[in-house]
């Protein structure tokens, strides 16, 4: 998780604190300080879990990383091992973390964190990973490129459509995101070299919200199973459109994620994301940021994963 969602997690979680309290007088009373932790975790790798404390509205210092924290987990009731502290803590782009060394986490097996502090009181979370979903189909089709707004832009557009089968055994949520490759590149006596590549996020607009469909604050949609399409299979179309910088980028793959994810997973970044995405209207509807950690904030979730990719037809 990167440090940059790292603080708007945490600055949510802080502005979620603030706005349930209604104190009958202007006491600028300051609420206990609570454990952070935000952990998401899959199969086969290592567990890394992220403790920082709660801070006051009126705290303007930088976020407080917990670096005498003990963090055990467990499988159902059995010990498995304590967590080791990891990361440079003086780097401000890769904030400390806690991980397992030894830890293989395994599909449907529910996984307990325990974490102590000096700070704050002891806090728990349970979590699971659930089975992994595939796309059953995936296309692209109406590509255009096309000159952009701005004369040193091209912008490319088309449309994808995807689906996959949901289980009807019980309720499921997923996470489904879309990463564009995209190259740079020089041409060098008439012939094109690719001298670099990255991968870009697609954010989609609030907008697309719909019942049980949540644009992700970090990119991709969020999806929950409802009565339509319940043990149904569920179908996408999402059009896109991707600005390039004339005779200096060009279109690669269409990764494509689809993650099944727990419903404290679902819950969580649903609320996060409606939050930061909310208008600063005085009538806007709060949001209240769900968590799972009992005694403390945050989300300790699992998730499950699979990858595909799709080539664009230029």
């Amino acid at each position: 998780m990167s440090r940059q969602l790292l603080h708007i997690v945490y600055l949510s979680l802080l502005l979620a604190i603030s706005g349930c309290q209604q104190p009958p007088s202007f006491s600028l009373e300051t609420p206990d300080t609570k454990l952070v932790v935000v952990s998401n975790f899959t199969q086969d790798k290592a567990v890394q879990v992220f403790v920082s404390r709660s801070q006051s509205i009126l705290e303007e210092e930088q976020q407080e990383y917990v670096l005498d924290a003990r963090v055990e987990i467990y499988e159902n009731e059995l010990f498995l091992e304590t967590l080791e502290l990891s990361g440079n803590i003086h780097d401000l782009n890769n904030p400390p973390f806690y991980t397992t060394k030894n830890l293989i986490p395994k599909v449907n097996t529910t996984y307990t964190i325990q974490v102590e502090a000096s700070c704050c009181a002891p806090v728990t979370a349970k979590s699971r990973i659930p089975n992994s979903i595939s796309f059953s189909s995936a296309s692209i089709s109406d590509f255009t490129l096309e000159e952009g707004p701005d004369a040193e832009e091209l912008e490319a557009a088309y449309l994808v459509r995807l689906s996959f089968e949901d289980p009807s055994e019980e309720k499921n949520y997923y996470h489904i995101s879309l990463f564009q490759q995209i190259h740079r590149y020089s041409l060098i006596e008439g012939d094109t070299v690719i001298t670099s590549s990255y991968l870009k996020s697609l954010v989609f607009d609030p907008g697309y919200n719909e019942n049980g469909r949540i644009a992700h604050v970090n990119g991709g949609l969020l999806v929950e199973d409802n009565q339509m399409n319940n043990g149904k299979e569920i179908n996408f179309e999402l059009p896109l459109n991707i600005r390039l910088k004339k005779d200096e980028e060009l279109l690669g793959k269409l990764f494509l994620e689809l993650r099944s994810v727990t419903e404290e997973y679902y819950r969580y970044f649903s609320g996060l994301s409606r939050q930061l995405q909310s208008s600063d209207s005085p009538f806007t509807e709060p949001v209240i940021i769900y968590d799972n950690i009992d005694g403390g904030l945050g989300v300790f979730a699992g998730y499950n994963f699979t990858l595909d990719s799709l080539h664009l037809q230029q």
